[in-house]
């Protein structure tokens, strides 16, 4: 099995009724919008994550995973830990 290298970029996704921050893994060395512009990609991975009613701000959830579909996304953007 081949391992591919990864960094990991903490990131704040928007989607139309949550705030979505975790960590998305991008290949070693490349750019958050190099992994956003794969369009073989329908879901986006984030780990650690941290998911918020956008109207209220409150915490609904804290699950190690969870897989972001590409088309539920309004924004997403790099943030600091």
């Amino acid at each position: 099995m081949v391992y591919t290298k990864k960094d990991t970029v903490r990131v704040m996704v928007i989607t139309k009724d949550h705030r979505i921050e975790g960590d998305m893994h991008v290949l070693e060395g490349s750019r958050l919008t190099d992994s956003l512009n794969s369009r073989g990609k329908d879901f986006y991975a984030l780990t650690n994550a941290r998911i918020y009613k956008i109207a209220s701000d409150e915490l609904i959830a804290s699950p190690e995973y969870v897989a972001v579909a590409r088309d539920g996304m309004t924004a997403v953007f790099p943030v600091d830990r």
